[in-house]
């Protein structure tokens, strides 16, 4: 039988939402506006993105409470991943030097996750967020053997603010081209100038401006690994 408007359905395991139509930018806002009724807790709805991002920011908090030694732990410290430690490559992005280091992130991760969190669920952001952090760390060690050691989130949202300037571009937004060149031009500065004026006061330490330039290879290698699995994964099936 034939019908006009044929039904679609998810595979079981897809996560990720089909693309956007394209947005005018003076729609952006409408679109990321959540009523509460819209807000849910389910790690397979975009709605729940910002929940659940909320949630790993209380986790972030929790950590910075830990005793000296255990956050220390947890630090990506170049010689003892050597030693064997590999969890620093993963946890170093989840502790941080103060509260003001911690409170800079925390709010750059919940500010992107509600402007960009439309693209894809829970799941798929922490997935994102994973891959980020974790070629952020790699990058560091196998590239930049001057960095002994490093804490911090920033080189993994460096990667997602890049995968959420490609959705943009997805959608036909050309805000996500500005944005786009805009994070690229800060990239270039820090790689020939440095870090940013106020950024290592503000901080309180030196900032490790290789650990952006690796999350954002993180974004991009995400980005590249999604779309082979929207081109191979069966997305949708005509009932």
């Amino acid at each position: 039988m034939i019908c006009r408007n044929p039904k679609r359905q998810r595979a079981r395991w897809d996560y990720l939402p089909p693309a956007r139509a394209c947005q005018q930018v003076s729609a952006r806002f409408d679109q990321v506006a959540l009523s509460p009724r819209q807000i849910t807790f389910s790690p397979r709805l975009a709605s729940s993105s910002l929940v659940w991002a909320t949630g790993f920011a209380v986790i972030l908090v929790a950590l910075q409470l830990l005793p000296a030694d255990w956050h220390r732990a947890l630090w990506y410290d170049r010689a003892a991943i050597s030693s064997g430690e590999y969890w620093r490559l993963l946890t170093g992005n989840l502790v941080h030097l103060g509260w003001t280091h911690l409170a800079l992130n925390v709010a750059a991760l919940l500010v992107g996750i509600w402007v960009f969190y439309p693209a894809r669920s829970p799941i798929a952001w922490a997935i994102a967020q994973f891959v980020c952090s974790v070629v952020s760390s790699v990058g560091l060690f196998l590239f930049s053997p001057q960095v002994s050691w490093c804490v911090g989130m920033s080189g993994a949202l460096h990667g997602l603010l890049m995968i959420g300037a490609i959705d943009w571009i997805r959608q036909g937004d050309r805000m996500g081209w500005a944005l786009l060149v805009i994070w690229t031009g800060k990239l270039a500065w820090e790689n020939w100038e440095g870090a940013l004026p106020f950024s290592t006061e503000t901080v309180g330490s030196a900032v490790v401006t290789d650990a952006h330039l690796w999350g954002a290879v993180g974004g991009l290698l995400y980005v590249a690994g999604e779309q082979i699995y929207r081109r191979w994964s069966p997305r949708t099936v005509v009932a």
